[in-house]
């Protein structure tokens, strides 16, 4: 039987590129979109490329509402998920609050959402960016993020502390991708049944990184591809090595 991935913000550069390649092996592919359209289109056209099993998913990894109606619906079909890419996010917002809400709440709404239909042992990658390292944030978040003592409701509070206007040494995308790497080391702790990492794809030539970017898109989904049948957990990974938070 078919292993099936969900990817979110599948509907174009790395999230299509991955849902291409992981189509093409096999997998069974739920193209995640905020956009419904362009989620079926990107589905359809990912079908054609591979002859592969894909289907568009609706799904705003920035609305509880959406990601709830997601989540219901992938019940009703009996749908069970053998791996879980939070690929979605966004870079160059003014609005700190649009950046974190999608970039950090986004994977620890949609992972929690989604644990029920997790089979045991799925994967969970959290896309990543270096830019979220800790030598980027003041010392007092380095050494925040890095307590053993840190709990999800503590560094949830955090990162709202900083919407709320708290300085950490960087901007919105540094500090939604630093919390996000300490969101993967508590979420690996606590849910010893998935394997959970996050993975830097490097900064890829897509309408987010631009074309002077260094890495082409099939090289920053190789990347993130890790994680998906990562049998370690808990870790940060660029290119299938370890990487310092």
């Amino acid at each position: 039987m078919a292993k099936t991935v969900l990817i979110t913000g599948a509907n174009r550069g790395i999230g299509q590129q991955l849902a291409k390649e992981l189509a093409g092996d096999g997998w069974d592919v739920l193209v995640g979109a905020r956009d419904r359209a362009k989620g079926d289109a990107a589905a359809a056209r990912l079908r054609k490329d591979t002859g592969g099993r894909l289907k568009g998913v609706e799904l705003d990894v920035a609305s509880d509402a959406s990601v709830a109606t997601a989540v219901q619906k992938l019940r009703d079909g009996a749908i069970r998920i053998d791996a879980l890419v939070n690929n979605a996010g966004i870079y160059g917002r003014t609005d700190p609050a649009a950046t974190l809400e999608t970039n950090f709440f986004g994977p620890l709404r949609v992972t929690l959402a989604l644990v029920p239909l997790m089979t045991d042992g799925a994967t969970v990658t959290n896309v990543t960016s270096g830019l979220g390292e800790l030598s980027n944030l003041d010392a007092a978040h380095r050494r925040l993020l890095q307590d053993p003592a840190l709990t999800r409701d503590a560094l949830v509070e955090h990162v709202r502390g900083f919407v709320r206007g708290e300085a950490w040494g960087t901007n919105a995308y540094g500090v939604s991708k630093a919390a996000l790497n300490a969101l993967t080391r508590l979420l690996a702790a606590e849910l010893p049944n998935l394997r959970i990492n996050a993975t830097c794809p490097g900064w890829v030539r897509t309408d987010m990184g631009g074309r002077g970017a260094p890495r082409s898109v099939e090289e920053g989904a190789a990347s993130v591809r890790f994680g998906v049948t990562a049998t370690e957990s808990g870790g940060i990974f660029r290119d299938g090595k370890r990487i310092p938070p």
